[in-house]
């Protein structure tokens, strides 16, 4: 939701938006001004209202960035320079930067002969981090070297005093070797990734070894220090569905808890801070989870403190929800 408009988002296509009611009110283009897809992990930022996003395609320029006010006039659309399509799904963004993940998940040739998603892990492309300060041009923009690996989900990044940059992701090693797989995925890990002012490589730290994916923090805290990241276990294999726990890492205490299901699988949970609450973790998280017994799904909520404890409430829907589903909270639209 941003500047009074709903959209439904995916990362090859013009945000399609939405009534209330889930009524289709058609694409939006900003008045004919977007003409690149819409990533579905725009950034709002809490202190300006600005939303940031990025498009990528097949054709050059293969990445532009895109700011819009908080009223929703598009500020300014950039090209990114990248050596070839890579397929990116999220980015970050702190107080002062966006921050682009250039990795080697790329246009693949026999991927896109085969019918399945025009993309494969290449060994030889290497992986960077593109670091453009917020409300510049393009000549801001400068690269910094990381490990070759994949991210879908960034959780949240942040600036240290220092000008630092933290970024916290769900980290894969490799992804889609030989193509991508619908029936397996490798397994992510909470890693961070540190950047020193002049750094031309990143530090990197595991933050966990367990297997986790939808990061997610209090999006009040979007672009600044964060303590608390929610996530999914996933177990060994993401598109197995097999795993039915949620997970909430506090990084300053270095403590985690779970809340686990039991049969029923869950979907990404958000974080829902209420009217007036100060601490991160005040409030509730509120996620999808599948019960294979029935085949239908509920919309549950967690007190945000104390994942463990027993649902708040759990309300019976009268469907399955497809797992994956990204989730946002909305008050007052």
């Amino acid at each position: 939701a941003h500047a009074g408009k709903i959209m439904a988002l995916v990362e090859n296509a013009l945000p399609m938006m939405m009534t209330r009611d889930l009524d289709t009110v058609g694409f939006h283009d900003y008045g004919g001004k977007l003409d690149t897809p819409f990533t579905a992990h725009p950034k709002i930022c809490p202190t300006t209202g600005e939303m940031h996003f990025f498009g990528y395609g097949f054709m050059p320029p293969f990445l532009t960035y895109h700011a819009v006010d908080a009223s929703g006039a598009l500020l300014r659309s950039i090209p990114i320079p990248t050596k070839t399509p890579t397929m990116m799904h999220d980015f970050a963004m702190t107080s002062d930067h966006v921050i682009f993940m250039d990795l080697p998940v790329v246009f693949d040739m026999p991927a896109a002969q085969r019918g399945t998603m025009p993309f494969a892990w290449n060994d030889s492309y290497g992986a960077r981090l593109g670091i453009l300060k917020r409300g510049a041009g393009i000549e801001s923009l400068h690269w910094v070297e990381i490990d070759p690996c994949y991210v879908f989900h960034v959780a949240n990044a942040f600036e240290e005093a220092d000008g630092t940059i933290v970024i916290d992701v769900a980290w894969y090693k490799e992804l889609w070797r030989g193509g991508p797989s619908a029936t397996s995925f490798d397994k992510a890990s909470l890693k961070r990734w540190r950047i020193p002012p002049g750094a031309t490589r990143a530090q990197e730290q595991l933050l966990d070894d367990k297997a986790i994916e939808f990061p997610r923090v209090n999006e009040s805290l979007t672009g600044s220090r964060h303590n608390i990241v929610y996530s999914v276990d996933t177990g060994s294999d993401l598109a197995s569905g097999r795993y039915t726990s949620v997970r909430k890492y506090d990084l300053k205490s270095d403590n985690n808890t779970v809340h686990d299901f039991g049969t029923g699988v869950p979907s990404e949970f958000v974080h829902i801070a209420p009217e007036g609450g100060t601490g991160e973790d005040d409030g509730w998280l509120m996620g999808f989870v599948y019960d294979r017994a029935r085949d239908v799904s509920d919309l549950v909520i967690l007190d945000a403190q104390k994942i463990e404890s027993k649902p708040v409430a759990r309300i019976g829907l009268p469907a399955r929800v497809p797992q994956g589903f990204h989730g946002n909270w909305m008050p007052g639209v």
